[in-house]
């Protein structure tokens, strides 16, 4: 079983922000070297997102949310919204080849 760590940022906008994910996203994607993939979890009815960047060691995912340069975007996101946006670490499972091709 393929084994990843994940850091996920998600945060709620509103509806009519997708634009605005995208460039929060693309922020702290560069900030992401290292990782393995990354991506925008996009709920544009509701303006609510999240940010994932997936990691091979749980070190790099957790080293990733404590960069002084991701924290000051967080603070920023923060600032915006009014709330500290969710900041988790999950492990990620592939359990295996469930889905057809």
């Amino acid at each position: 079983m393929d084994v990843l760590h994940a850091t996920e940022v998600s945060f709620r906008l509103g509806p009519g922000t997708v634009n605005d994910a995208r460039v929060i996203a693309a922020r702290l994607g560069a900030l992401a070297r290292g990782c393995r993939e990354d991506m925008l979890f996009v709920d544009a009815e509701n303006g609510v997102y999240g940010y994932l960047a997936l990691w091979s060691e749980a070190s790099e995912a957790k080293g990733y949310a404590a960069l002084p340069a991701v924290r000051e975007q967080v603070v920023l996101l923060e600032q915006r919204i009014g709330k500290s946006p969710t900041v988790r670490h999950y492990t990620v499972e592939k359990p295996g080849d469930v889905c057809e091709k």
